[in-house]
Formats: structure tokens, C-alpha cells, sequence
């Protein structure tokens, strides 16, 4: 059922969701992950902002032709039928609660490094316990989850803004040479900087998943969706640019908290505890938005019938009850994977290919915005310029993805094809390949 109007989101609320779930554990570690790459990696950021901003249009777009719960497979499903639609949510699904593990190792890696370490067990304990009780929040309802989201956003937004903003006046030009710091050529060393930067960006399209939860979703949709993607863009390049322009180069290669580091040299003195505590905010924003998410792709498309049934259980606050705890249940044994050195290569890998994944689902949507729009006969020039450059961007950016993660991702998609068998057996619908 849908939400209560006193249970519905509104438009700030949604921002902070948009930008909480872009803003997470990757604006801490990706300016030395890109400091190799020379000052090369602040065009990347600027392209890859660019896309971004251009896939939020074409979700805005398509929100506010159809804004039902469930986000993406919605706009699938119209374009193509139930089995395209399927395989869109089953896909975008487990991405998401393979990601929220991601967030939830992170923020108890953050939050142990402030004690010097903690046990294996204890990390592992702490970690179920994060899981738990964010399903709790969300578990009690969508204004509340809403809310906390809100304020977490704002915590974690303040000292990522203010503190780039006082180091523009410390930047020495010297820190951003060479240009091209590696031993690509610059074409191709940007394109494997927009595959770091685009991870980033991956959530620009949870906006359109609450649908009818939102208040007056045709309009603050699309709007949210452009807010939310537009202040995650400029906190990620203020703080590359600062950190790279403060921060000497041959430090920063070597840097595990660039932040801290940036911090220190601003204002002196010892950063690693603040900045720990901050970016553990960061990672529990962003799990907690995230699992608003998870819960309603499941929700939306189980009302579809796409899913199971059993997805469809929502509390008296209109939360989808399975769809949080059994998404949350799926996260912990990722999560487990974090305990061992070895596994979590394995767990890093998982990751790697959930986000190429993504990029498939981008291209999915892509398709479905060009055939809504022409069925609609709505395909104006400005539409066909802004999917067309979405379209480039996304193959362009997956080109970057190596085969094997392409390979994985599909071995995703095709793990839900018994799901979609029984599902269409059990409706007795004809199966359309």
C-alpha cells in the first residue's frame, strides 16, 4: 500500500536522499586514488559530472511520466514488457544490498580505526549490529527514516564544504603538476579516471524509487534528482581540487586519509579522529538512504509482479517490511566476507562488478527513455541530444569495465532467471524471452 500523506517524503528530504546515498565512503580515498593520474583527474571529475548530470535529466524525464515505487524497472517494464522489467529489478536489487554491505564495512572501519583496531569478531558483531539497526529506523517509518537521513546529510555536507572552501586560499598551482602523472595516454587515462569518478555518482537514479511515497513525486522527483546530483558534483570537485592543490603530490600518493591530511596542514595539530568520525557518518547516511532503496525496488516490484509476494508486506507506516529484512539478511554474509584478508578480495571484487552492473541497468533506462518518449511523441531535439550524450557517456564509461566484470554482471542477471520462471509460473503468465 502506499504511504499516509503524514508518511510521505517531501522535496528537501528526497534531496538529502539523493545526496546522501552519492556522498559516501568514496569522497574520503578518491583523491589519492586519483593523484596518480596528475591534475588530469579534475577534467575527468568535470566530464564525468557532466554525465551524471545528463542521466539525472533522463531520469527526471522518466519520473515524471510514470513516478511509481520501484525506481528504474518501472521505466523498463513500460518500454519492454514484464520480462525486461524483471531482470532490470532483479539486477538493480542485488546491486543495492551487495553495496550496503560495502557501506556498512566502512563504517565500522572508520569507527574502529578511532580505537586502534578491533577484533575480527567484534568488527563482524558490530557490523550486523549496524545492519540491524538501520533496518530498524526504516522499519519504523518513512518520516522518521526520512528525517534521520536529513540531518546525517547536513552533518556530513558541512565539513566536506567548509573546510575545501577555506583551503581555495592555500592552493599552491606547483601541487598540480605534472598534468598527466601517468603512463597513459590522456585520452585514456581520463577514461579510466571517469570509471573511478563514476562510482561517485552511482545513486543519482534512487530518487525515483520512493514513486507515489513522495509528495507530489511528477514534480519534486525530477527536481531532487537534479538538486541532489548537482550538490554531490560540487562537493566531490571542491574537495578534489583542494586536497590536490593543498596537499603536495608525493604526500598524497601515499596518503589514507587525504582529508586528514588536508586538515592538518590547513589548521595543524592531529585530524585522523574527526575526519574518522565524519566519514563513518558519511558510510551510515549513506547506508541508511540506501536501505530506504532496497527495500522499495522490492516493494515496487512485487506490486508489479515481478517479485514474490511476500515483498509486498508493508508495516502501518507504509515500510515494505520483507523488503527490508530480507534485504538486510542478504548483506550480513557479505559482510562477512570483510573478516579475512583473502575474502575480502573476494569482497572487493563483488563490488567491482555490482558497479558495472549498474552501467547496464543506465543503458536499460537509456533505451526506455528514447522509446517512452517517442511512443508519447514527446522526442524533441533537446530530449535526443541529452539521451544521446547519456548514451555515449555510459558505453564509454563501461568500456573502461574489463570483460570479466562485464561477464559477472550478466552471471547476476542470470541468476534470476529461476526467480523469474516461478514467478511467471506462478501467475501463470507466458514467459516472453
Amino acid at each position: 500500500m502506499a504511504s499516509s500523506s503524514t508518511q510521505k517524503m517531501g522535496f528537501w528530504t528526497l534531496v538529502t536522499l539523493v545526496t546522501g546515498n552519492l556522498v559516501g565512503s568514496g569522497v574520503f580515498m578518491l583523491p589519492a586514488t586519483l593523484a596518480a593520474f596528475g591534475s588530469l583527474c579534475i577534467g575527468g571529475w568535470v566530464l564525468t559530472s557532466i554525465g551524471a548530470i545528463l542521466l539525472s535529466f533522463v531520469f527526471a524525464a522518466l519520473s515524471a511520466r510514470r513516478p511509481k515505487t520501484g525506481g528504474p524497472h518501472t521505466y523498463v517494464e513500460d518500454a519492454f514488457g514484464k520480462t525486461a522489467g524483471f531482470y532490470v529489478a532483479w539486477g538493480y536489487w542485488v546491486l543495492s544490498w551487495v553495496s550496503n554491505a560495502a557501506l556498512v564495512v566502512g563504517a565500522i572501519g572508520y569507527t574502529s580505526s578511532i580505537f586502534g583496531g578491533l577484533s575480527p569478531l567484534l568488527t563482524f558483531v558490530l557490523e550486523a549490529g549496524l545492519i540491524v539497526a538501520i533496518a530498524a529506523i526504516n522499519l519504523y517509518g518513512l518520516k522518521f527514516a526520512g528525517r534521520f537521513e536529513f540531518i546525517i546529510t547536513v552533518l556530513k555536507l558541512i565539513p566536506l564544504v567548509v573546510v575545501p572552501a577555506i583551503a581555495m586560499f592555500y592552493i599552491k598551482i606547483d601541487n598540480f603538476i605534472p598534468f598527466n602523472g601517468s603512463n597513459l595516454s590522456d585520452f585514456s587515462a581520463i577514461n579510466a579516471t571517469a570509471l573511478l569518478t563514476l562510482w561517485a555518482f552511482i545513486g543519482l537514479e534512487t530518487g525515483t524509487v520512493p514513486g507515489t511515497d513522495v509528495e507530489n513525486p511528477k514534480k519534486n522527483i525530477p527536481r531532487a534528482i537534479l538538486v541532489g546530483t548537482l550538490i554531490a558534483a560540487f562537493v566531490y570537485i571542491i574537495g578534489t581540487i583542494a586536497i590536490m592543490g593543498v596537499v603536495p603530490r608525493a604526500e598524497l600518493l601515499h596518503s589514507k586519509a587525504p582529508y586528514a591530511d588536508l586538515a592538518r596542514i590547513l589548521f595543524g595539530g592531529y585530524w585522523g579522529i574527526p575526519v574518522a568520525v565524519v566519514a563513518a557518518i558519511c558510510c551510515i547516511g549513506a547506508l541508511n538512504g540506501w536501505t530506504m532503496v532496497v527495500g522499495r525496488i522490492a516493494l515496487g516490484a512485487a506490486n508489479d509482479g515481478l517479485f514474490p509476494p511476500i515483498f509486498k508486506g508493508t508495516t502501518k507506516g507504509g515500510a515494505p517490511f520483507w523488503g527490508i529484512i530480507i534485504s538486510s539478511l542478504c548483506s550480513i554474509p557479505f559482510v562477512a566476507l570483510s573478516m579475512s584478508e583473502n575474502l575480502l578480495k573476494q569482497f572487493n571484487f563483488i563490488i567491482d562488478f555490482s558497479l558495472t552492473l549498474v552501467l547496464v541497468i543506465y543503458l536499460a533506462c537509456i533505451a526506455a527513455y528514447f522509446t517512452i518518449l517517442k511512443r508519447d511523441r514527446k522526442l524533441s531535439v533537446k530530449a535526443v541530444v541529452i539521451g544521446g550524450i547519456s548514451l555515449v557517456f555510459s558505453l564509454w564509461t563501461l568500456w573502461g569495465a574489463s570483460h570479466v566484470m562485464l561477464m559477472w554482471s550478466f552471471i547476476i542477471l542470470l541468476a534470476g532467471v529461476p526467480v523469474w520462471l516461478w514467478q511467471s509460473r506462478r501467475q501463470g503468465a507466458v514467459v516472453r524471452v
